[in-house]
C-alpha cells in the first residue's frame, strides 16, 4: 500500500522556513514531497512517470526538479498540454 504524506510537527516546521526563507531553485524528491504536500508515491505515479516530466536524473541515486520548470509543468498537465520543457 502507497505511503501516505503525513504532516508531522517536524514537517510543519520545515515548510514554515522554506516559506519564510525562500524554497530552493532546484528540489529534490524529498523536498519536492514538502512543496506539493503530496506523497512521494502519489508524485512519481501522477506526475514523474510522464515523459514530459522535468526530472533531470544525475545518477541512479536520484535528480533533481527545477522549481520554476515545474511550475510550467504543472500549468501544461492542467490545462490538457505537454509540458515542452526549458532545458
Amino acid at each position: 500500500m502507497a505511503k501516505t504524506f503525513e504532516l508531522t510537527d517536524e514537517r510543519k516546521q520545515q515548510i514554515k522556513t522554506y516559506n519564510e526563507i525562500g524554497w530552493p531553485a532546484s528540489l529534490t524528491i524529498p523536498v519536492l514531497e514538502l512543496y506539493e504536500q503530496m506523497s512521494i508515491s502519489t508524485i512519481r505515479k501522477h506526475f514523474l512517470s510522464r515523459p514530459d516530466a522535468p526530472y533531470i536524473k544525475f545518477d541512479e541515486r536520484g535528480g533533481v526538479i527545477p522549481r520554476m520548470a515545474w511550475e510550467k509543468f504543472k500549468a501544461c498537465i492542467s490545462i490538457g498540454r505537454t509540458y515542452e520543457g526549458e532545458i
